[in-house]
């Protein structure tokens, strides 16, 4: 210290909070929500801190600093985070696959305009045939007869013969419903409710299908985590949020972390249910699904300690899944994880504009 500038100490002192705020978001996906908003908050700011001691390295280093050593120390500290959030393969494998897997959250195939696009619902069946994936797991699906807004028979059209449904959506009838469905070109042997939240008016959280292929059952869990219930006054403010006053964004602010932090409480019961499902499955596991989480927060860890996730082995970057705030890009908050005595053989990144969020595809290969 003796060697340093008064600025540089200066400097050195927020380096050593920026560090701490590294250490303690690194940690803070060990705690429950439900435990700790204060943890739970602190882990979303992993990105931040990372790559402020990430430029406080290069600073000290290109100071000729041996105090590079104490960022350096923080990252080394949170570099199990650092794994799961970014990946690092110059491209996807592509090897010999028996089966291709897609998940999808279509936000309700643009019915309400979301997107300033015309025809979009037609892009996206486009798109699943283009893919032609074996089996795929729908978020947010809508089919409503009455409307002519039948996705159900026009996707059943592209040879997904078989295909499992449990919305129990209050108001919905068989035909007409919001929520999760399974396709498949593949035998469905036996399907059920992972969990239902009853307090809900989404009320089934996963499902599961077991599925048949080559002779071989595998569990397929279609999954989707408890989200923020953002309305479009809170994305709006959260993307303009220089321009309101500051007693205006106070009150804002506070609105959006207890949303945050309610989703995070109920979606920390979901994960716990449905892990303790996949623990009683008799076969091999393939979890799809929206988490309304990015990995380095509470639920993707609960599951990757006995899933694999294809995404670090194939992927390369941030792996985005989710455009739906533009001010916070590159979010990926869509998973497919598989058991460990599965073979995973590639995993890529479907586009974006589709969706607020991007479909992702994985392969597979049944070893005889």
């Amino acid at each position: 210290m003796k060697k340093l500038s008064w600025f540089q100490k200066l400097i050195f002192i927020v380096n050593l909070g920026a560090s701490l705020g590294l250490i303690v978001a690194s940690f803070s996906s060990s705690f429950e929500p439900q435990q700790s908003a204060l943890f739970y908050l602190a882990g979303l700011t992993y990105p931040f801190f990372l790559l402020i001691n990430i430029l406080f390295i290069l600073y000290w280093v290109y100071q000729r600093k041996l105090v590079f050593i104490l960022p350096l120390i923080a990252c080394i500290i949170g570099s199990s985070n650092f794994k799961s959030l970014i990946a690092f393969n110059s491209k996807p494998k592509q090897e010999t696959s028996t089966f291709k897997i897609m998940s999808f959250n279509v936000r309700l195939f643009n019915k309400y305009k979301w997107i300033e696009k015309d025809h979009l619902d037609d892009k996206i069946i486009e798109y699943i045939k283009s893919e032609s994936p074996d089996i795929i797991a729908f978020q947010e699906f809508i089919n409503i007869t009455k409307e002519d807004l039948n996705y159900i028979k026009e996707i059943k059209n592209l040879g997904y013969k078989y295909y499992i449904f449990e919305p129990r959506n209050r108001g919905y009838t068989k035909h007409n419903f919001f929520g999760l469905i399974t396709f498949s070109k593949h035998k469905i042997t036996d399907n059920g409710v992972a969990y239902q939240n009853p307090e809900s008016s989404r009320k089934t959280i996963s499902l599961y299908t077991d599925i048949n292929i080559q002779g071989k059952t595998i569990r397929i869990y279609n999954t989707h985590f408890n989200s923020l219930r953002f309305i479009s006054e809170d994305y709006e403010f959260v993307e303009n949020i220089a321009d309101n006053d500051e007693e205006e964004a106070i009150k804002k602010s506070k609105n959006i972390l207890n949303k945050v932090m309610n989703s995070a409480r109920k979606r920390q019961n979901e994960v716990t249910f449905v892990r303790n499902h996949m623990m009683e499955s008799p076969h091999p596991i393939i979890m799809l699904g929206d988490f309304n989480e990015p990995p380095y927060s509470y639920a993707y860890p609960q599951f990757t300690d006995f899933l694999e996730d294809p995404f670090l082995q194939y992927g390369f970057g941030l792996g985005t899944t989710y455009d739906g705030i533009s001010t916070i890009p590159g979010l990926r908050l869509d998973y497919i994880l598989h058991s460990k005595e599965l073979k995973s053989t590639g995993f890529y990144t479907g586009p974006s504009g589709l969706s607020d969020h991007r479909p992702i595809i994985s392969n597979f290969l049944i070893e005889e």
